[in-house]
């Protein structure tokens, strides 16, 4: 068709002696004259020419134009095949324009928009006005792009339609566009829902533009509720006055940025009326000569209580801390003192070393350390050590003692190291184990003193067994020597009267009586031996008269001044409790007469509702009661200490050389003595 044209064009400018390229000029012919008719005919077919020319022109321009118009143009017949196509055509779908003719405009649409293109086409036909649509042409082709497809039906006769005429434009980049706002708007729109903040933004008369589902649970209101309502309701009334005058300022001053600025801590007002802390930063843009503000909204009130319980907690760590004795300070992972109790304080304030009393916040304690092992203090290479490898992870605690003596006493502490929980560092603790350590050295003491008695009581039962028998062979060397020599003395003067020839009663009398005095002897012998032995006049008369009898008998027996005090005596004792008293004093009166040299003796019997306790004070020589000596010398010490606390009761010596022995024994009321 275009090939036509441009021939049509050739010969009529052959016919009309136009100018073309490579044509030579006719030469010029002098007119014959004219008739009237023929001048009029000659006017006509100039006038011919000249519209043919014009219209020759005009077709020109219009194949220009189609041609080379930015947009595809189609004529395609009623089944849409393509009937006619411009430049642009081809290049959208991608062939030669000379091969699209002929060809199904169908099959250059992907197949997902081949329906789409199917009901164009039929309402093209059908209604006969101008359709639109947006189809996709097929990768294959050459070219993929999104077009826009207007068409409109071409009528040779009226309600006949013959063919049809589509305009394609390629909406590619208009699409992309799309595309990419449709994917911006979606990413800001998910951010906006998705922030934990609240996010507020107000044109230039402060009316609500944006309002978040944050923002929504924040004020207790819906943003349908709030668009297009002023920013103030917001807002507590007494700061409404200081927010409107800070807005206006920040409004002009970053009129020409989009620089956040930061409104600090205000308070916001919720839908029900109650106020609650919040921090804000606000940002200004300015869009279609419109300012609008954005407001980003935090609520802290999670955040105050947080702050205020942690201000409580560390309230509450440092006054536990205070309340501590051991002395406490807490490292960083390099080993920096980052915190200390009044303990540790008043400790370093008043040790007389310089090294431990510089020791404070901010000082290096391993540095500290490390100098005291420069100046020879070996004890403080365990304490970095220790430190250390808590530090390091490689032990998950330390402790160790270590003493640190100053001029006034000797002190011992513990240390312990131990992690510092939730962060890099450890808790030092020093405690005063003075006390524990004196303690122990005194159990050590008294530990050697308990063996000692051990030892003591291991052979008391081999002491007593040879008490007994040393007291056997007593009674029975006294029964042998003197009572059955005296005995047998008798029986011989008794024997002699009997064979003697019958003697006048004088002198038989005489005889007799001698022998009556030696029996009485013998009698009072053998009473003192079983009083002894037993004192019968406990049983009959009580604690009180036996003492006081034993004591006027030992008065009469050494000449020693003895002085009997008694206060309170209960009637009546157990046995148990009168016969072992009565063996104390009666042993204390003894060891008097033996070791004492004394010239005076105070014997001392009181009683309570508790108990009973008998003393026994002299102004003798005295002795040491711990010696071994005194000790070993005999069962004496040793069996009085075993009466008493049998019955558990006590026994307490009191005696320095040169200044006499106090001997007291308490024992318990039996429940038969109460």
């Amino acid at each position: 068709m275009a090939a036509a044209r441009k021939t049509s064009k050739r010969t009529a400018a052959a016919k009309t002696g136009s100018k073309h390229k490579g044509a030579k000029p006719r030469p010029v012919e002098t007119p014959l004259p004219l008739s009237e008719s023929d001048a009029s005919q000659t006017l006509q077919n100039d006038e011919l020419r000249r519209t043919q020319l014009e219209l020759e022109a005009a077709r020109d321009r219009y194949v220009d134009l189609y041609d080379f118009s930015p947009v595809g143009h189609l004529t395609l017949d009623t089944h849409g095949k393509i009937v006619e196509a411009n430049l642009r055509a081809g290049t959208l779908l991608g062939i030669d324009r000379r091969e699209l003719i002929g060809q199904p405009l169908a099959r250059f649409i992907v197949a997902g928009d081949e329906g789409t293109f199917h009901r164009h086409c039929q309402e093209v036909l059908t209604t006969g006005t101008r359709q639109t649509c947006e189809v996709v042409l097929r990768e294959g082709t050459g070219a993929s792009c999104c077009i826009y497809l207007e068409s409109l039906a071409v009528h040779k006769e009226p309600g006949r339609i013959t063919h049809w005429r589509a305009a394609l434009l390629d909406i590619s980049d208009r699409k992309r566009a799309e595309l990419a706002l449709a994917t911006h708007k979606a990413q800001f729109e998910a951010i906006i829902t998705s922030a934990m903040d609240g996010i507020i933004t107000v044109d230039g008369e402060s009316r609500v533009v944006i309002f978040n589902q944050a923002a929504e649970s924040m004020f207790l209101c819906q943003a349908a509720e709030v668009i297009g309502q002023s920013f103030d309701r917001f807002i507590p009334e007494r700061f409404r006055q200081a927010h409107d005058g800070y807005m206006n300022v920040f409004a002009k001053t970053q009129a020409s940025t989009r620089r956040m600025g930061r409104l600090g801590e205000l308070f916001g007002l919720r839908a029900n009326g109650e106020e609650f802390p919040i921090e804000a930063s606000i940002s200004h843009v300015r869009i279609n000569d419109q300012n609008l503000l954005t407001v980003i909204l935090r609520d802290v009130t999670e955040r105050k209580v947080a702050e205020e319980a942690l201000k409580s907690s560390n309230v509450f760590t440092h006054a536990v801390l205070n309340s501590l004795s051991a002395h406490i300070c807490v490292l960083d992972k390099n080993g920096v003192i980052l915190k200390t109790n009044d303990a540790w304080e008043e400790f370093v304030r008043s040790n007389s070393n310089r090294a431990v009393s510089s020791i404070e916040v901010g000082q290096n304690y391993l540095d500290v350390c490390r100098q005291a092992i420069a100046r020879g203090e070996l004890p403080a290479q365990v304490i970095v050590d220790g430190v250390v490898a808590v530090l390091g992870g490689s032990q998950p605690s330390f402790s160790g003692e270590y003493a640190c003596h100053s001029p006034e006493e000797e002190r011992w502490f513990m240390m312990r190291v131990t992690p510092l929980k939730g962060a890099q560092g450890v808790v030092i603790s020093h405690t005063n184990i003075s006390d524990r350590v004196r303690m122990a050295q005194s159990l050590e003491q008294h530990i050697l003193l308990l063996d000692d008695k051990r030892k003591e009581l291991e052979s008391l039962p081999g002491k007593l067994i040879q008490a007994q028998e040393q007291e056997r062979k007593r009674i029975a060397r006294d029964l042998h020597d003197d009572f059955n020599q005296r005995l047998a003395a008798l029986s011989v003067e008794l024997e002699s009267m009997e064979r003697a020839p019958i003697a006048p009663p004088e002198s038989v009398a005489r005889q007799l009586a001698v022998i009556r005095r030696q029996v009485v002897r013998l009698s009072d012998d053998l009473h003192e031996l079983a009083y002894k032995l037993h004192p019968s006049l406990l049983e009959h008369v009580g604690l009180e008269v036996a003492a006081q009898d034993h004591v006027a008998e030992f008065t009469k027996r050494t000449g020693l001044p003895v002085r009997f005090i008694t206060r309170e005596v209960p009637g009546t004792l157990s046995p148990e409790i009168a016969t072992n008293l009565f063996r104390v004093m009666q042993e204390s009166l003894q060891n008097v007469s033996k070791h004492a040299q004394a010239t005076e003796v105070t014997v001392r019997l009181s009683g309570s509702s508790k108990g009973i306790g008998v003393s026994v004070r002299d102004n003798g020589k005295g002795f040491d009661p711990e010696s071994k000596n005194a000790r070993v010398r005999g069962l004496g010490l040793v069996s009085m200490q075993e009466r008493v606390r049998g019955l558990g009761g006590f026994l307490r010596i009191h005696s320095l050389a040169r200044d006499g022995t106090k001997v007291c024994a308490w024992i318990p009321r039996s429940p038969e003595g109460t």
